[in-house]
């Protein structure tokens, strides 16, 4: 009760001061008349007792100051009159203040953006009960990667399942993607979907808002239960919160579901980037080697992590000895007895898309933070150059009683308050910030659902990060102030220069963070650069690419003759060069890949694994893949007779090596006693992607097996305008065709180096940034100094100094610095090198982390700029009037 009436009694001295002063002045008063009484009983007149008690009792204000002061109000209202106080200060300072706060606005808006999308794409808890429970088996290979996004088979989940069942539960999802949807057999609507297996809404613990969700009996076998949840979003988005769906049929993919229920509100899957819309039963497979589930468990509590990983790492390991191991490929031997399986907590879900931008973003919001860290620098030169003009009225409030604690606090009120506006202003412009590192990622087939709203955790990284902020840039110098001598002269014509020390030693930790940031800039776009300028193999240059969706069921004789007359309309089109087709996932996926046998020249044992693509006619031609030897594959070939095929000059030398491989045969996995002739050589292509080897490849003529792919187009033709000709064509050849994804084959390819273009753009920015404040920090210091210092230059030149020797004064003190700081960054920059080579060795292509010469080019770029920015000053103390610095002050 007595910490409540402490409460009441400050709340009432807070809101009712007038009041209690009153009452405050009564009971002292009444003190003092009780103490006078006394006094007059002892035989002294009134007026002397009443003095006799004020000099015994001492200052009745100072009496009701100490009174204020023991309560817990004194110090909300002394912070109160600070605030107020700092905020009439920063007022008559409009230009100061508003440089600092949109500084830290830049510099604490950045973190900011950059943390907010870790913690959506990475750390964001899944909104189900006890996320922290949930963990992601993840299948590794040997040095450490992931071995791919959908890992295990059907049969592979079952058993680990039965492994799992001691010790919690486990779950298992298709990939994520669009799906045809409608209410009756024609889909024309697209909707995310995701096959799951029966008991994932039962171990996530997500309840049914209507109907019911998928239970373990559920589980789908060889298609026979075709039932569909949908999310609660998606349910009032396209039914507009209809609760007689229950029951009814929907087409999803263009076969028949019934919909059983709507998933609670706000759960939108593990896929922290997608918003699922439906969810239907996964599909059985008995086939062991067709992997495409991903896997998840919920562990219960006290389970040993380290202990469940062992078991399913023995089943797994069991499984690859038993069932894969005995029918691989040398090549794929080699990778399955190198992979392990290993339990990664996910209560944030898959995050499939963070786990791939990850290291990046980590980089980035580091380089930030170093951005951040020379902002506060500058802001704590501008505020010591500030201090320097406020030095009279420092000394006049020391002199008149004011305790060096009291000024300090003061003087970092302020501070605080510009680092407050700057935060405020940042978490505004953290809202663009992150909406624009997102416009820089890749598009994507499903649009991206981050959740970006600022919750809790975002507040509170950026209320730390203000808090630091206001201490790194505001506590020094406000101590600084407070702790001045009390000697000065009053005399209004006297001028005072504080030391400069401390500007120097900020300006030499501006430089030595700064050069960092530019040598991981440099090495990044070196990288991109490398990248970009990497022999191909083939010309992706004034190529379109886009896909075809048809309905199931479509015959393959519909789909040949529609995927000719497709090509034949485009080619009819003028500024169309040539159009054709392949097998899906010519770059990435490299098409599928398959064991040959070469008669005469393959040994038991050998490599034989190859990447094979099917391709129509036209195909090289339109890509740009040149031809060494023979001839492409044409029209002709496609109706197999003979077969016939062209592979790369890698697969050529392997086999054949100096011999022309042009008539030689070879047989495929998938094709005993099928020889088929090499009728053509080309060059080696990256169709896996940039970074990875160039494997050997077999081309063949799409045939009679054509279940359709992707479309090249090579046509100078406004990209706009042959979309419209692309579609226009394929409706004309049959309205059943649905266009998909028209891209430029550029920037298909540019996809593939996403992480790298993100790095180098944002670190090169960021690195100009910190370039631009040292700049700026090293001109105002010495600028701040040439001014403070015009009375000493006119004195050098009325004493006989030339104006060269003012200017080369001015440099020999700013080199100093520069060659200091310079000299601190390259030491730090390769100490980061060498310590942090391993992790971003990965992100690097082409070159090394201690690169000398790229360090070196930095250095001299980065003293290049300081010297610029030093010979404003240097130049205007050369124009120093010795007549009229004489008269200075």
């Amino acid at each position: 009760m007595s910490f409540l009436r402490n409460i009441a009694s400050g709340l009432r001295s807070l809101f009712r001061k007038e009041q209690v002063s009153q009452e405050l002045d009564e009971e002292l008063n009444g003190f003092l008349e009780m103490a006078a009484e006394e006094k007059m009983k002892e035989g002294m007149s009134r007026k002397d007792a009443l003095r006799a008690v004020r000099l015994e009792r001492g200052s009745m204000e100072v009496t009701k100051e100490v009174v204020r002061s023991a309560g817990w109000e004194s110090f909300v209202e002394t912070c109160w009159q600070d605030l107020r106080f700092a905020t009439r200060m920063l007022r008559r300072s409009p230009g100061f203040t508003a440089v600092v706060v949109l500084t830290l606005a830049l510099g604490i808006g950045a973190n900011t953006a950059i943390f907010t999308l870790l913690h959506a794409s990475l750390w964001r808890p899944l909104p189900v009960k006890n996320p922290q429970e949930i963990f992601h088996l993840m299948r590794m290979s040997s040095g450490g990667d992931f071995a791919g996004e959908f890992s295990y088979s059907y049969p592979l989940f079952q058993q680990l399942s039965r492994i799992a069942a001691s010790w919690g539960d486990m779950f298992a999802t298709e990939t994520v993607s669009s799906r045809k949807f409608s209410l009756d057999t024609v889909s024309t609507e697209r909707v995310v979907g995701e096959a799951v297996s029966a008991n994932f809404f039962s171990v996530l613990h997500v309840e049914p808002s209507l109907g019911r969700v998928l239970e373990p009996q559920d589980d789908n076998v060889l298609g026979r239960n075709h039932i569909a949840v949908l999310s609660h979003g998606f349910w009032m988005r396209r039914f507009r919160s209809d609760a007689a769906i229950l029951g009814k049929t929907i087409f999803y993919d263009e076969v028949p579901y019934t919909v059983v229920g709507v998933a609670q509100p706000g759960f939108f899957g593990v896929e922290p980037e997608v918003s699922v819309d439906v969810w239907v039963p996964v599909t059985a497979s008995p086939d062991p080697n067709v992997n495409w589930l991903r896997l998840l468990l919920r562990l219960r509590p006290g389970v040993d992590v380290s202990q469940a990983q062992a078991m399913f790492e023995t089943a797994f390991r069991a499984h690859v000895a038993d069932t894969l191991l005995p029918g691989a490929s040398p090549r794929w031997k080699s990778m399955l007895e190198g992979q392990h399986v290993t339990l990664r907590r996910a209560q944030s879900g898959l995050a499939t898309t963070g786990r791939k931008y990850e290291k990046p973003l980590l980089v980035l919001l580091a380089v930030v933070v170093v951005v951040l860290l020379i902002s506060c620098a500058n802001i704590a030169n501008l505020i010591l150059a500030r201090n320097a003009t406020r030095r009279q009225e420092i000394m006049v409030r020391l002199a008149l009683g004011a305790s060096r604690g009291r000024i300090a606090w003061q003087l970092f009120t302020e501070h605080f308050l510009l680092s407050f506006s700057g935060t405020v202003c940042a978490i505004f412009l953290s809202v663009w910030g992150t909406r624009l590192l997102l416009s820089l990622l890749p598009q994507s087939p499903l649009p991206l659902a981050f959740d970006l709203r600022p919750d809790f955790t975002v507040f509170a990284f950026t209320t730390s990060t203000a808090f630091v902020t206001a201490i790194l840039f505001g506590l020094g110098p406000a101590l600084r102030a407070s702790s001045e001598k009390t000697e000065m002269s009053f005399r209004g014509g006297q001028r005072i220069t504080p030391s400069f020390s401390t500007g120097k030693l900020l300006l030499v930790s501006q430089l030595a963070l700064a050069l960092p940031l530019l040598v991981g800039a440099g090495l990044f776009l070196q990288t991109l650069h490398n990248l970009k300028t990497t022999d191909l193999g083939f010309r992706p240059e004034n190529v379109v690419t886009f896909d075809l969706s048809f309905p199931k069921g479509t015959s393959e004789d519909r789909l040949r003759q529609a995927y000719a007359e497709i090509k034949e309309r485009l080619e009819s089109h003028p500024g169309v060069l040539v159009a054709s087709y392949s097998s899906p996932s010519v770059y990435g996926n490299g098409g599928w890949s398959g064991r040959i046998t070469v008669p005469g020249h393959s040994t038991p044992g050998e490599d034989n694994d190859v990447g094979m693509i099917s391709v129509g006619p036209g195909f090289f031609e339109s890509i740009g893949l040149g031809l060494l030897r023979g001839r492409y594959l044409n029209s002709q070939d496609q109706a197999e007779r003979p077969p016939v095929a062209v592979v790369n000059e890698s697969l050529a030398r392997y086999y054949f090596g100096t011999d022309s491989a042009i008539g030689q045969r070879i047989e495929l996995a998938g094709e005993p006693q099928i020889p088929r002739e090499i009728v053509g050589v080309v060059r080696d292509a990256r169709h896996y992607g940039i970074r990875e080897r160039v494997w050997r490849m077999v081309y063949i003529p799409a045939g009679k097996s054509w279940k359709g792919g992707s479309f090249f187009v090579r046509a100078n033709v406004n990209a706009h305008l042959l979309s419209d000709i692309i579609r226009a064509d394929a409706a004309a050849s049959d309205r059943i065709l649905q266009v998909e994804e028209i891209r430029p084959f550029e920037t298909v390819i540019n996809d593939m180096i996403s992480e790298e273009h993100l790095t180098a753009l944002l670190s090169s920015v960021f690195a100009a940034l910190a370039c631009l404040l040292v700049a700026i920090g090293l001109y105002g210091v010495f600028a701040y100094s040439v001014s403070r210092r015009t009375n000493e230059f006119g004195v050098r030149m009325a004493l006989g100094a030339q104006r060269r020797d003012i200017g080369t004064l001015v440099l020999r003190q700013t080199l100093g610095v520069i060659v200091v700081g310079v000299a601190i960054g390259m030491g730090v920059a390769l100490v980061l090198a060498r310590t942090l080579s391993a992790m971003i060795a990965g992100m690097l292509y082409g070159i090394q982390p201690t690169d000398i010469g790229l360090v070196l080019g930095a250095t001299v770029s980065l003293i290049a700029i300081a010297l610029v920015a030093a010979l404003l000053p240097a130049h205007r103390a050369t124009q120093v009037d010795p007549l009229v610095a004489l008269r200075y002050e």
